[in-house]
């Protein structure tokens, strides 16, 4: 079994049914969906058909919704223009859409730009592939930067701006980041990404946005701004789990530091059992080739080895020539990697939440090795036992046993773990050994195998975690008693 979570970003090239389900067959195990593109009301019916591919495959499909955040971006316009070096081009902000747009004449959503940008500034297109500078700006909203172009290339519509050392006032939450959370919430997404966080504040909204539905969708917070590195231990002790979005973080720092921060990140995700997701250029190439260049594999290979949970497709299964290749392929660079890994060497050296429940995962790790266990069944229902369990890396195959749809879609972000929805009854043990019994039924748990079951007491889900049991499947496949 793969532990390692594989993310792709559903787009043009993968959102017909044929394409979802190869794609979901091959290994995705999260779907994300980009609300940065389009109005919400357009994903509704792919949220339909992503939920349909559960009773094709039979099992859960979880769904990531990632907000714009305060994403500074270029205006609507049409076709491809090409800068060139040396020239000049206008920004003419707050524009949100330039019918005579040109490679000297540029709209930008943002009407503050012209405010807070001064001459000499640096200004990023696509993922720092153009560079700008500032040669003079008119000083107030909704006005004129005038640019010459360092680095030329060509330019389309929609495509990201950063400004590397400008603080631009706006808030990690908008207008339009509501608009997507609301519809998000509503049509069930699994997971929320919050764009751009800066501190733990920027994620306070979602939060609440969260807890007025009652539910308990998980929020991802996406680390892609030098201020969220000075706060990150804040923000780590708030989210649920984190991405390591290096696409704007490798334009809002140097190249070169890009790699520690990512390790930085990873170890403050694993402290506190917390998965952490890489994501951005991880098979670029693929994007129009069908094949990886050696150094996409190895940097895949080194984000699992560093110790990520899940690695993340963009481009490539978005809008990609080739989205099946791109997921078949890292798969089967995961796979390779995490045989040649150490399971022990990836424990994480604290968890600061949920100690009581760590320590029953924790006896349940070491109970499962030191029976050689071939599985372990934890009974959750929000999802945080299993997350804690995942986090000690046993090397054992995990399955979530919940009575809720939503968590058995959300667990499937943490590495190693599926999930099963079963009826609660009114002991614990009578709860984890019908899950068992079901296992044993579709051919999940073999014969003389050994099963660690970890649930709450009396009441295996919905109560308190605090009991390990140990099972015995008997050759006849009868589930014979506790040891």
């Amino acid at each position: 079994m793969r532990r390692t979570r594989i993310v792709a970003t559903i787009g043009p090239a993968s959102q017909d049914d044929a394409m979802l389900s190869a794609l979901l067959r091959a290994g995705v195990n999260v779907c994300r969906l980009n609300y940065s593109h389009g109005e919400p009301e357009q994903k509704t019916e792919l949220y339909a058909r992503i939920r349909s591919m559960e009773q094709e495959l039979g099992r859960p499909t979880c769904i990531l919704a990632d907000l714009p955040g305060p994403k500074l971006r270029l205006g609507e316009f049409d076709g491809v223009h090409v800068l060139t070096m040396g020239n000049e081009v206008t920004l003419h902000c707050g524009v949100a859409n330039m019918a005579d747009a040109s490679a000297h004449k540029l709209p930008v959503q943002y009407d503050g730009l012209s405010q807070e940008l001064q001459p000499g500034d640096p200004v990023l297109l696509s993922d720092g592939l153009i560079r700008l500078s500032v040669k003079s700006t008119t000083g107030q909203r909704s006005g004129i930067v005038v640019c010459r172009v360092e680095d030329g290339g060509p330019i389309s519509s929609r495509k990201g701006i950063n400004v590397p050392g400008t603080l631009v006032d706006l808030p990690a939450i908008g207008p339009k980041d509501e608009l997507a959370l609301e519809h998000a919430l509503d049509t069930g997404a699994d997971l929320i990404a919050v764009s751009y966080v800066r501190t733990p504040e920027d994620m306070q909204p979602a939060k609440d946005a969260i807890k007025a539905r009652g539910l308990s969708t998980w929020l991802v917070a996406k680390i892609e701004h030098p201020m969220a590195l000075k706060q990150l231990d804040a923000i780590l002790d708030v989210a649920d789990a984190v991405m390591v979005a290096r696409g704007d973080l490798g334009v809002e720092i140097p190249l070169e530091e890009v790699p520690l921060a990512q390790q930085r990140i990873i170890d403050g995700a694993l402290e506190r059992g917390m998965p952490v997701i890489v994501a951005t250029q991880m098979l670029e190439t693929m994007t129009v080739n069908p094949r990886p260049t050696r150094a996409e594999v190895s940097d895949i290979s080194t984000a699992i080895r560093q110790g990520a949970t899940g690695v993340m497709l963009s481009g490539e299964t978005a809008s990609g020539d080739y989205p099946l290749e791109a997921v078949q392929t890292m798969a089967k660079i995961a796979l390779s990697t995490e045989q040649g890994l150490d399971s022990s060497q990836l424990k994480p050296e604290s968890i600061t939440r949920f100690k009581s429940t760590r320590a029953v995962a924790h006896a349940g790790v070491e109970l499962a090795k030191m029976a050689k266990a071939s599985r372990i069944l934890v009974a959750t229902e929000r999802g945080n036992a299993p997350r804690l369990v995942s986090s000690y890396r046993p090397g054992i195959p995990v399955t979530a046993v919940t009575n809720s749809i939503a968590t058995a879609r959300k667990v499937q972000l943490l590495p190693g773990v599926d999930s099963m929805v079963t009826k609660e009854l009114d002991r614990g043990s009578l709860t984890m050994q019908a899950a068992l019994t079901g296992l044993v039924n579709v051919g999940t748990v073999l014969p003389k195998q050994k099963i660690v079951a970890i649930s709450g007491s009396p009441k295996a889900i919905s109560g308190m975690t605090s009991t390990a049991r140990l099972y015995r499947v008997s050759e006849d496949g009868e589930i014979i008693g506790t040891e």
